[in-house]
């Protein structure tokens, strides 16, 4: 039986009200809440969370309400990050197949193939590479969104427990998921799956290390990556300061009943990526490899990007998005109103989360050749 916590017509809704705007020179597709027109507002299926959080923190001052990037919170941070939000709703029909690569170094590190009782013939591949700050996150907690856009499309996922921070100080997880990519190319046709139409993909700290498999494929004259689908990715760890990718808080639509819950959302974790580099073990942040937005090439491949309107990486994943227009790059950019951050871990609660993965789905079939 199937698990979503709302009703299915609610996906007809998202379809029916989206609507399209240049934003600096990008055309978005501006995705509604459903069920709610109020501009700014946050959708209430999260307002409901946060408002007990926001009320919570009221008393307490505004230095504890960010997120604290040191060693001292890596264990309460691990536990938030590696926390399963989502509820099945793909019960049965995709089978979930343990596999190893095996890193530069001789470790054996899991990797986890997404196969439907439907798979396509020479079916194209998803890799996906969860996010967690780098430090955090496991393939458990995408699994559910795997699950449903294998199911809907009929492709084959692949999805890697790389190393994490500090232990494994960078660029050992960027490595390890290059590394990864170049075992699914290597072991596609084992699978079913075709080499020449791979497409990676990750959330969060997983974008950044998406853009990494691609540019070193690039780099290496490999050209694995048909196309990339980068989630409200980290893009500026370095910290590149242009009008773009400034960070203000006037750059975001905040309906004033709900300012407390929302600017809580934003102000626990616009400081999150400051403190990266003391987890990655490297300072030296100013690389295109750690910020991406610094070079971006005009021989990447078609683009599939998306981000929440209340999230705390929306400034710099729109401003990434502009430099692959600019760059000539076929971009389709996404932006959900009333959410945050890491909304394709919630799947079964927003029904957005559903709507994003049928997306990705669609961004496949579209560019594969």
């Amino acid at each position: 039986m199937m698990t979503r916590k709302y009703d299915k017509q609610l996906l007809n809704e998202i379809v029916e009200k989206q609507t399209t705007a240049t934003v600096d020179g990008v055309e978005v597709l501006f995705k509604p809440i459903p069920d709610c027109d109020i501009k700014g507002a946050m959708d209430p299926r999260l307002y409901k969370e946060m408002k007990k959080i926001a009320f919570l923190t009221r008393f307490m001052p505004k230095s504890m309400m960010s997120m604290k990037m040191d060693m001292k919170s890596l264990p309460k941070l691990r536990k938030m990050f590696n926390s399963v939000d989502s509820t099945p709703i793909i019960e049965s029909g995709v089978e979930k197949v343990e596999d190893f690569v095996t890193a530069a170094d001789g470790t054996k590190l899991p990797i986890y193939a997404f196969k439907s009782e439907k798979t396509l013939p020479n079916a194209p591949i998803l890799y996906f590479i969860h996010g967690g700050g780098f430090f955090g996150g496991s393939t458990d907690v995408v699994t559910d969104a795997l699950k449903l856009i294998v199911a809907n499309t009929g492709i084959i996922a692949f999805s890697m427990d790389y190393r994490l921070a500090p232990e494994y100080p960078y660029p050992t997880s960027h490595e390890d998921c290059y590394t990864g990519l170049k075992w699914v190319a290597e072991n596609a046709s084992r699978f079913g799956g075709d080499a020449q139409n791979i497409f990676v993909a990750g959330d969060s700290a997983g974008g950044n290390l998406t853009l990494y498999c691609t540019n070193k494929s690039l780099e290496e004259g490999l050209n694995l990556v048909k196309g990339q689908l980068i989630l409200y990715p980290t893009v500026n760890m370095g910290g590149v300061d242009d009008e773009h990718v400034r960070f203000t808080k006037d750059k975001f639509d905040v309906y004033q009943k709900q300012a407390r819950a929302i600017n809580l959302s934003l102000d626990m974790l616009s400081g999150a990526t400051d403190g990266l580099g003391t987890y990655l073990g490297t300072q030296e942040l100013m690389t295109k490899y750690l910020t991406p937005y610094m070079d971006v090439s005009d021989q990447m491949p078609p683009t599939f990007v998306t981000v929440g309107e209340h999230d705390f990486l929306k400034v710099e994943t729109l401003a990434y998005a502009r430099k692959l227009v600019l760059a000539g790059v076929d971009t389709e950019t996404i932006v959900y109103k009333g959410l945050g951050h890491a909304y394709i871990d919630r799947i079964g609660y927003l029904p957005q989360s559903e709507d994003c993965a049928i997306e990705m789905g669609r961004f496949i079939l579209k560019h594969r050749s």
